[in-house]
This record gives C-alpha cells, structure tokens and sequence, in this order.
C-alpha cells in the first residue's frame, strides 16, 4: 500500500478572522511546515548560557529554609502513587521543595552525547526552560530557582522576602523559556521547542506540588507575569493546600489567582487523575527514584539497535497519555487535538499499524501505515500528538503558540514518566516531515503531526553520576 502524499498546507488553510489570527497562523506553519533545521556540529554554541544576569544571579541565592528541606526530605520518600507527604511544614516550604525537586539536575551521564539529565526531556540535554517564583500579584521580588544548587536567587536587584516560607504560601510560579539556549541551526523550530520543554517542566511540577500535599493549578499562555527580559512565560502555577486526604481532588480546587489566568487551564483535579494514571507502574517507588529513572535512552538508538516493545509492555503509556489528553480536552478549542499509537505488525519491522486513542483510553480500529522515507519508525511503539491550528489561532491570536505546545509537552511528559515507572524510556521527536506523516497516519486535510513520543527498552546507563544540590 503506497501513502498518498498531501502538499504542504498554505499558511492560511482555514478561514481566519482577524489579523492576529492570520499572523499566529503563519507562525504555526512557519515552525512545522517552512521549518529550517540544519545539522548541529557542537553543544557549545548559546552566548544565551553565559547570560551575565544569569551568573550574577547565580552567586547570591537564598538556601531552602529547613521547613523547606524538611518537607523535601519527605516528598522523596513519599510514595510515587500517593498518598502526599504528611507534615507539619507551611505552604510555602511544600512549594519551594516541589520547585526543587521538579527542576533540579538529577545525574550526568558522562560518556553520553547528551551528558545531563533531570526528570523530563529537553533537546539535547541544554534546558530552555527556568522556575521563576513570584508574589500572587505584581513583581515586587522574583526568585529563580537554581537546577544545580536548589537555592533561590534573586533576579535583577530584586530582594529576597525576610520570610521566605511566608511569602512563597501564595507565589506563582512561572514556567518560562529562552529558546536561544538551543542551537541556532534547529533555526525556526527552536520557540516551539522551548515551549514544549516548558510544558514538560509544567507537567514535572504539577505532581511534585500535588504529592508535596498542595493542589496545583496550571495556567498555559498566562498574560502580565513579569519573568525577567529574555525569557518567555509558557505557564503559571498556584497552589493551595489541598484538603485532608483529597491530594488534589475537585472538591479542594483553589479558585484561579489574579495574575495568573491563562488561554488554556488545567485544574488540580484532571491533573490528579492524570498523575495517577501515570504513577500507577511505579506504586511503591519512591517519588525521588521515579524521578531518577525518567530517560529518554540511549541517543544513538533507534528501532533496529532497540528492543522490541510490544503494545503490552507500553499499556501504561498509552493509559497515562489518554488520560492526559481527557484533562487536556474541556480546555481547548473542540476537536483539535488528536492522539495515535503506532505499533509494529505481527512484530514485522517493516508492518506498522496505527490507532487512534480517544481521551480515556478507548482506541478505534487499525489503520496500515504505509512505510516511506520520511516517516520512519524510532522504535516499536510511538504515539502521535496532532493539532489543528486554524481554531488555535482564531481563538487565542497571539498567545496561540504559548497555549498549544506547552500543552502538548505538558501530555507527553506523562506518558514519558509512565514509561519510566515501567522501567522503559520516553523519547519526544519534534523534527520530522509533517506531510508524509499526516498522510500515512490518514489525517484530517488541516490537522498536523505536532510533536511524537517514541519508547524503546534500551535506558542506558553510561557510567551515570548522581547528582544532588541538596542533601536534607
């Protein structure tokens, strides 16, 4: 069976309706359809990661106060699955320990081309993505928190709170990106990526709020939060305690904060039920060491050197992923997201089948998918998160990137952590042919292959080092 391929959609393939509709439009179709990725020869590139703001920053941070470092000591115990941990800290320090623990560098792996790791993906290892902690409205201080060291450093003169434990009860937290840390010749495709990063980030620190006993809510596209020149705000987190024994259910959902209002929003509750979707191989681990083992493998693998891995092995991605994108949905504009897995036929290498999963977890039949040189499997088992961009643009004009790929990072970076608990790894793709792809998957004319996930059984260990800037 030949793919019948579809030409490259034009930059306006549904009607829009105003000028900023037509501009985010472009702007899709620019970093998919008209991206300009050229081979990237070094890692030592970005003038981004040597910010002077950044190193001056960096010598002047605030250590996690010891009700912070006492209730980080219990979120890594804490059990994967839940429940939250239980202490008697304020909210503040529950929330500076999960900001720790979500972003903090987590091992290095020397031999590899791809050395550091921490508990999502980023492109090749250089993480485009920071915490900013903010107060609940205006930005009379910001504090990023550090990935190496776990201190909070205040940026551009701001001061650091007297009560650091006080004033973070009711801080944002921004999620903000700086793609020029990426190489320059991923050229167009580098915003995009950093707002998936962020997403994944967004995701990673969703479930160390909810397991620090607080119920988060997150806020994609957020409009007016004052993070620092060069950096992008894709998301916005709040959190309140959650009520005894709820971790995170509907009925302990916080209202929204001023602030921190975004295009699309995801409250405690789906997020709740997605985190227990995705830690449910990893029951019984310690929320640290599943951290630990998310992976996106080896980076020279690839579906001939890898292990196969059936539909079977992969059920609690698929679970994870479909229950992430049944949070996703009621917040987006309707239809518009789609989710396939693509599977091996018969375990033929050369036979492929996908299906697509509806939120929830039920799939429709199979679908042959023909095999062309540009839409060549990574492993035995991917999914395919598409979009249709015309209802993004419309709706959110502008804010349209910052809303959808930080969303669609935010579901992979489940799926990435169910495979974890598994003990299989996650890789995300972003650089592939989106025509051949929409052709072979058997797509709507003006849906897009967004952003794949592809796992494989192969981790890697590369003489790994553990890493800990804070040692409770």
């Amino acid at each position: 069976m030949e793919a019948t391929r579809r030409g490259v959609p034009g930059a306006a393939p549904v009607p829009v309706t105003s000028e900023a509709a037509a501009r985010a439009l472009a702007a899709f179709h620019a970093q998919s359809h008209g991206k300009d990725v050229a081979p990237v020869e070094t890692l030592f590139h970005a003038p981004g990661l040597g910010d002077p703001a950044l190193r001056a920053a960096r010598g002047s941070g605030a250590p996690l106060t010891p009700a912070a470092r006492d209730a980080l000591a219990a979120l890594r115990r804490a059990d994967a699955a839940g429940p939250a941990a239980a202490g008697p800290w304020p909210a503040g320090a529950r929330l500076a320990a999960a900001c720790a623990e979500a972003v903090r560098v987590r091992r290095v792996s020397p031999a590899d081309r791809y050395p550091v790791h921490r508990s999502y993906p980023s492109p090749r290892g250089l993480f485009g993505a920071d915490l900013f902690l903010l107060p609940a409205e205006g930005g009379r201080w910001c504090l990023r928190m550090d990935p190496r060291t776990c201190a909070l450093h205040p940026w551009g003169g701001s001061p650091v709170p007297g009560d650091l434990d006080a004033a973070l009860g009711g801080a944002r937290i921004a999620v903000a990106v700086d793609h020029r840390r990426y190489p320059p010749g991923y050229g167009r495709l580098r915003p995009s990526l950093a707002l998936l990063e962020g997403g994944h980030l967004a995701a990673a620190l969703g479930l160390a709020l909810l397991r620090a006993g607080l119920a988060p809510r997150t806020a994609f596209a957020p409009e007016g939060v004052p993070v620092p020149e060069g950096f992008a705000p894709c998301a916005v987190l709040t959190a309140s305690p959650a009520a005894d024994g709820a971790d995170g259910a509907d009925g302990a959902a916080p209202a929204p904060v001023p602030g921190a209002a975004g295009a699309v929003e995801i409250g405690p509750g789906a997020l709740a039920r997605t985190a227990a979707a995705a830690s449910r191989p990893a029951a019984g681990t310690a929320l640290r060491d599943w951290l630990d083992a998310r992976t996106s493998g080896v980076s020279t693998a690839n579906l001939v050197t890898s292990a196969y891995v059936s539909p079977e092995d992969g059920d609690a991605v698929t679970s994870a992923l479909a229950e992430a994108l049944a949070a996703a949905v009621p917040a987006v504009p309707a239809d518009t997201l789609r989710l396939d897995r693509i599977v091996l036929a018969g375990d033929r290498v050369d036979d492929r089948v996908a299906s697509r999963l509806l939120p929830g977890g039920a799939a429709g039949p199979g679908r042959p998918v023909p095999r062309t040189g540009d839409t060549g499997a990574s492993s035995s088992l991917g999914f395919t998160l598409s979009a249709d961009f015309g209802p993004w643009a419309r709706a959110f004009g502008g804010r349209a990137q910052t809303a959808l790929h930080p969303l669609l990072g935010w579901i992979a970076q489940w799926g990435c952590l169910a495979a974890a608990g598994g003990g299989l790894c996650a890789r995300p793709m972003r650089n592939y042919s989106e025509p051949e792809w929409a052709a072979v998957l058997g797509l709507e004319p003006d849906e897009t292959p967004a952003y794949q996930l592809w796992v494989r059984a192969e981790r890697g260990a590369y003489l790994d080092l553990p890493v800990d800037g804070v040692q409770p």
